[in-house]
């Protein structure tokens, strides 16, 4: 009987151990029916539990060496938010503050560097322009008296000398004539034509012992194309040995290869133009040497008077030639405004 109660009593203790074991494991596996979403929840509750024990005891037990970081168990902003904040927090600036930090060059000073290098400029290109013109403006007075004309002790300025026919006045630069050859030629009914130059002055005569020196009316002509050269001399007459009021010189140049020589020349003619119908002078024309010739005005009142007559008028020379193969040419000399002058500047000191 003994036996059988302590199989019994082993009977009973193995049973409830049985009992005891499944309602340990019990909650491990879940009731039934459970899923997942019913563990991550008793999970969660678990881990805030967990937190919650453990700010209690570092409230109630602070650690005297300082803040500890944060549990493995927590996130990093869940345990920033418990830790004690001894750095100055960052200051958020206001949109309604002015942002000078960030404010760039000043306009104003922009402004004045571009006038201040404006200014520099100008005054290195136009500080030679600006002293020029103030130096310009300083000396003006001073060149007026200089350059203005003394007065004589009567108070009146001296007469110009420089006009036409008065004797003494100032050699003007020479400017050169228009001078025609019209040479005839068989081939060519209306002849050929060769221009060239003529430059006209006033030159001294030599005269006699004991004479007043005189003046005379020189021309010079050239004739490239034909290679001729020739000058003109008119004077007045002082040898009274000659009866003659005025002589003309002509000298003539010829090239070697021009073919013939100048036999003749029969007078001067004197026209208004250059197209215009020569009328002769009176006088006589005289071959003194080969390529030389006197021509003597006539001393005759009447003749020497018209004479003058168309010295002084008419524009134009005409000096006929004959050329030792009977062929014969006419060489047209303009006076022009340098010939006039020369003519009235002699006549002037010929009294005439």
């Amino acid at each position: 009987m003994r036996d059988v109660r302590a199989r019994d009593q082993r009977s009973d203790d193995t049973r409830m151990l049985d009992e005891f074991t499944e309602g340990a494991r019990a909650p491990r596996r879940g009731p039934q029916g459970s899923g997942m979403r019913d563990v991550v929840a008793d999970a969660n509750d678990l881990g805030s539990a967990t937190r919650s024990a453990r700010r209690s005891q570092a409230q109630d037990f602070p650690d005297q060496r300082g803040p500890a970081p944060y549990s493995y168990d927590e996130s990093a902003e869940e345990a920033g938010r418990y830790q004690p904040n001894d750095r100055p927090r960052a200051r958020i600036q206001s949109r309604d503050e002015p942002e000078t930090a960030k404010r760039g060059f000043p306009l104003k000073t922009a402004i004045a560097v571009c006038v201040g290098i404006i200014a520099i400029g100008g005054a290195i290109w136009g500080g030679p322009k600006a002293y020029s013109l103030i130096k310009s403006l300083t000396t003006k007075p001073a060149q007026q008296q200089t350059d203005t004309a003394p007065k004589d002790a009567s108070g009146t300025r001296p007469k110009i000398t420089d006009r036409v026919g008065q004797p003494g006045s100032q050699q003007i630069a020479p400017v050169a004539q228009r001078v025609v050859l019209y040479d005839e030629d068989p081939s060519a009914p209306q002849g050929k034509q060769y221009v060239g130059s003529v430059i006209w002055r006033t030159e001294s005569v030599k005269v006699p012992a004991g004479q007043p020196p005189d003046i005379g009316v020189r021309a010079d002509i050239d004739i490239p194309e034909r290679k001729i050269k020739m000058s003109l001399s008119i004077r007045r007459n002082t040898d009274a040995s000659l009866p003659a009021s005025h002589t003309a010189e002509l000298t003539f140049v010829l090239p070697p290869d021009f073919g013939t020589t100048i036999a003749n020349v029969p007078g001067v003619l004197m026209k208004s133009n250059e197209q215009a119908r020569g009328t002769p002078l009176a006088g006589l024309a005289v071959k003194v040497t080969d390529g030389f010739f006197l021509v003597g005005l006539s001393n005759v009142e009447a003749d020497k008077a018209r004479n003058l007559q168309l010295l002084k008028e008419r524009s134009w020379f005409d000096i006929p030639l004959v050329y030792a193969n009977q062929r014969r040419s006419i060489i047209a000399i303009e006076k022009g405004a340098p010939g006039e002058r020369a003519f009235n500047e002699a006549f002037t000191a010929w009294g005439q």
